[in-house]
């Protein structure tokens, strides 16, 4: 846990901001700072006396430059140092969490699933740090960060170049006795196999909370390593297997990360997401709460409610050039043919069995059925088959498609079904959907084997990148970007007050994540006064946090959690009359929340990209809504627009793919289109960033990003964040 800074303590390092102690050693202190740019930060501040000896500047300018190399979402990211300071420092991305070491510890061994995926992804950390030509040479709990979505790997202080002998003596011990291999305890050169052996001891402690080679002295530890073998006890099945593998006295012998990688995630859980045990997800979130919360800061002077300061204020329109631009504070129509396609039916396979000159491809549609997916399932088939059969419609089309439909079921197994039955469908292009986030990672990795390229529009987390970087696509907003548009959509409209933030960890990682991208924005660009609280998953802490933040007499409510404990939360403060702005996730949008919340839920607003198509008074708009009502009997659902927008994308980017001279195209040539696409849809521009979700801009987070209000029983756009970009 942090300490609160000292009077000796320094406040700014390198253009970040010093807000509390979380460690000091002998050679210096390491602090939780922030960035000018909002980010929290580790860093490392080694004392001058300690930094006088000038070999200790080169080792640590080495170690910067050598963290600086690794690029992996589970090596911890270097964000600045300076070596040739007085006082040398290093700063990295933070991790609100305990260290497995720490984890263990105090709550016991980790379940084998836990094990599973961290093995998984620490293989691909070390898979990345020796594709640097680096090795870690310290790989222990005590250096693996638990995060909600993984781990991290830190400290690459004793790191070294593969190749790099200069800095290091013959026959010194380098690395912690007890979780270094046995040619590290003799002495001699480590390797990237004396990485996976320190890799396999640290699992072993993971699955049964000891040291594989006891306890003791350095000296009988490392006596141990060289001539015992570990004690593994408690321990069955493949995960045995693969220790046994790790844990060999050869390195020649074990296995290569990727090759561990491969191993461990053949029955590892389809996500890294919730992988934590519930009293350890606790504990990182009352770590996220300290990061949120703290420092304390100077309150802003808040006025009346009622008061006209509430107004956009001078200096409103910089702020908001900066929220927009700082959205990492974190993340064509008719014609003749359009009433041929919008009359047309819902067939289980349009255009099946007809006759046609032109060459025919299967559209997949992989949704959810049943349950609470079961409408957001619905829609993105229907907007699936209006494109389809518009597409088809055309004379000017080069070929047919089919659309084909499955129901996953809304689980891990049926969506790994569903995608194995696509992949081996030969007609198949691509796939629409899934539906869901645990839906979308369990089918990745099969259309990732497959080649197949499949978009999903409703989903918005970045983990599934991890098992398919190459042929999943998200058009559903960023999760982060949400808590940008709830702050951006606050200052535009004059909303700024004292805000408190519930963020409830029962809805997920997603939740975090845009609690605190709200925070920071209130906090550091808003420059008002915010009070975080965080809810830890399997408790019933959201009222006392509601109750605790009206005592203080906060004036906005932003609660992000899922659909009841919001629909809870709505009740509870209209009880206690407050009438406040009221945020929800963007990720009700659409939900039965204004049913559910009734009275209580009128005025809550939610800010999100997905729009109502009804309310615009733009042709293309106004031509989708005609189409959809043409068929349907109704106005666009929520979740339509993105949904028909995303297929009618697809069918595009295909087209470019048909070799000339005839033929079937190749699966991954449609993959490379769509990471380049630019696609300008019914209401918005759809990009892919680099891990290929939506990319968000400064140009779309202001004017095609909605405020929608639940008024009258239902949830009614009233327009984009910034109202002068909506175009007629």
């Amino acid at each position: 846990m942090s300490e609160a800074m000292r009077p000796s303590d320094p406040a700014p390092i390198g253009g970040f901001r010093l807000l509390r102690r979380l460690g000091a050693g002998g050679m210096g202190v390491v602090y939780l700072g922030r960035s000018e740019a909002g980010a929290l930060a580790a860093v490392k501040v080694i004392r001058a006396e300690s930094a006088a000896d000038e070999e200790f500047r080169v080792r640590f300018a080495r170690e910067a430059e050598l963290a600086g190399r690794v690029e992996s979402p589970w090596v911890v990211r270097v964000l600045g140092a300076d070596a040739t300071a007085r006082e040398p420092w290093l700063a990295t991305a933070y991790v609100a969490g305990p260290s497995l070491g720490e984890a263990v510890g105090e709550h016991g061994p980790l379940p084998p699933p836990a094990v599973r995926v961290l093995g998984t992804l620490l293989a691909e950390a070390l898979g990345a740090v020796h594709a640097a030509g680096l090795v870690h040479r310290d790989v222990k709990p005590g250096n693996v960060l638990l995060a909600v979505n993984g781990p991290r790997l830190i400290d690459f202080g004793i790191a070294r170049a593969a190749d790099d002998t200069a800095l290091t003596a013959s026959g010194l011990v380098i690395g912690t006795p007890g979780f270094l291999a046995p040619e590290q305890a003799r002495g001699e050169q480590a390797g990237p196999a004396s990485d996976v052996f320190a890799l396999g001891c640290v699992l072993a402690y993971a699955a049964t909370g000891r040291t594989p080679f006891g306890t003791g002295t350095p000296d009988a530890l490392l006596y141990r390593t060289v001539h015992d073998e570990p004690d593994l006890s408690g321990v069955t099945g493949e995960l045995r297997e693969v220790l046994d593998a790790c844990l060999t006295k050869d390195p020649r012998t074990r296995p290569a990360p990727e090759d561990l990688r491969a191993r461990l995630a053949e029955d590892a859980p389809a996500s890294p997401s919730a992988w934590l045990p519930d009293a350890v997800a606790r504990t990182v979130a009352a770590r996220s709460a300290e990061s949120l919360a703290l420092p304390d800061i100077e309150p802003t002077v808040v006025d009346d409610p009622g008061d006209a300061s509430r107004t956009p204020r001078k200096g409103v329109t910089s702020r908001r050039r900066l929220l927009v631009a700082g959205g990492a504070l974190l993340l064509a129509g008719g014609g003749s043919g359009a009433a041929l396609w919008a009359a047309g039916r819902d067939d289980a396979d349009d255009d099946k069995g007809k006759a046609t000159a032109r060459p025919s491809y299967v559209l997949g549609v992989q949704i959810t059925r049943t349950g609470a997916d079961a409408s957001l399932g619905k829609t993105c088939e229907r907007a699936a088959r209006l494109a389809v059969a518009e597409h088809n419609a055309s004379a000017g089309s080069a070929f047919t498609v089919r659309v084909r439909v499955l129901d996953d079921g809304g689980t891990v197994d049926g969506a790994t079904s569903a995608a194995h039955e696509f992949a081996a469908d030969r007609d198949v292009f691509a796939v629409f959907g899934p539906t869901g986030e645990v839906t979308l990672r369990a089918a990745a990795r099969t259309y990732a084997a497959a080649n197949l390229t499949h978009v999903s529009s409703t989903t918005g987390q970045n983990d599934y990148f991890v098992w398919s970087p190459a042929v999943t696509f998200q058009t559903g907003v960023p999760q982060q970007a949400g808590g940008t548009a709830i702050a951006l959509s606050a200052l535009t409209s004059g909303r700024v007050g004292r805000a408190g933030v519930v963020i409830d960890r029962s809805g997920g990682s997603v939740m975090h994540d845009q609690g605190s991208v709200v925070v920071t924005a209130w906090r550091e660009t808003l420059k008002a006064e915010v009070l975080p609280r965080v809810v830890a998953e399997g408790t019933d802490d959201g009222p006392a946090a509601v109750r605790d933040l009206l005592s203080r007499g906060v004036q906005d409510f932003v609660y992000l959690a899922p659909l009841e404990a919001t629909v809870r939360a709505a009740g509870q403060l209209a009880r206690a009359g407050f009438t406040g702005p009221r945020w929800m996730s963007h990720l009700l949008y659409g939900s039965d929340f204004p049913r559910l919340a009734g009275t209580a839920g009128e005025g809550w607003y939610v800010v999100t990209p997905e729009v109502d198509p009804a309310a615009l008074k733009t042709r293309e708009a106004t031509r989708f809504t005609a189409a959809w009502r043409a068929r349907y009997g109704n106005a666009p659902e929520p979740h339509a627009t993105e949904a028909y927008d995303s297929v009618r994308m697809l069918l595009r980017e295909f087209a470019g793919t048909l070799p000339s001279g005839g033929g079937r195209p190749a699966r991954s040539a449609l993959a490379a289109r769509l990471q380049k696409a630019t696609y300008r849809g019914v209401a918005r521009t759809y990009a892919f960033s680099d891990y290929h979700q939506y990319a968000v801009t400064t140009q779309n987070m202001g004017s095609e990003t909605y405020v929608h209000q639940v008024r009258g029983g239902r949830f009614r756009q009233l327009g984009p964040i910034l109202p002068s970009a909506e175009k007629q």
